[in-house]
């Protein structure tokens, strides 16, 4: 029998060659990289469409492209809104998917404001809220003739899976990862493999 003892040297990222650096990047995206918001952004998507009264199907995104496939459940009366109708049906039906009432706080005590609203991520409270509603924050503040219910909704959807490929995109970067790395403490031989 016979017992043999290794030494390793280990690095953090941060003190590894670029080389090194590349080559633990690429590992990490190709057998270790999870997506962790799809449940967040589905959440908003899903609360979106049944507020605004459309499917969604056939969506994907990743961090390079996206895609989508919509249909209104409206009537079409609604679908051909527009301009100041279109503000005002959205005001008058949709006010509270779009705007919370404020709270102001005293001491210990809360109050709901009556007068005052936020629109900070109405739907869910997760910031891709904003995304998708931001075409018709923009929309009311001011309403043109020539966007119709439908074209607003599919530009609230066009930001939605555009934000949600950036950011996804933003979470597959070199700084990422390394800022990954370090929160987890991981460490790396010389030549960028993960020591377990």
């Amino acid at each position: 029998m016979r017992t043999e003892t290794r030494t390793y040297t280990l690095y953090q990222i941060t003190e590894l060659s670029e080389e090194a650096k590349e080559k633990a990047h690429n590992e990490w995206l190709y057998s270790r990289y999870f997506y962790g918001w799809t449940d967040e952004n589905r959440q908003t998507l899903d609360t979106f469409c049944e507020r605004f009264g459309i499917v969604c199907r056939n969506w994907r995104y990743d961090a390079c492209n996206y895609s989508y496939d919509y249909r209104s459940r409206q009537e079409d009366c609604i679908d051909s809104l527009s301009g100041w109708r279109l503000a005002t049906y959205l005001m008058n039906n949709h006010w509270n998917d779009l705007c919370t009432p404020k709270y102001f706080w005293k001491g210990m005590k809360g109050r709901k404001s009556r007068i005052f609203v936020d629109t900070c991520c109405p739907l869910t409270g997760y910031y891709i809220d904003d995304c998708i509603l931001d075409p018709i924050y923009k929309f009311l503040k001011s309403p043109t003739e020539n966007v119709t219910f439908d074209d607003l909704i599919n530009d609230c959807l066009d930001s939605f899976f555009r934000a949600c490929r950036d950011d996804m995109e933003s979470t597959q970067t070199l700084e990422y990862f390394t800022e990954e790395s370090n929160a987890n403490n991981w460490e790396y031989l010389s030549d960028g493999n993960l020591f377990n």
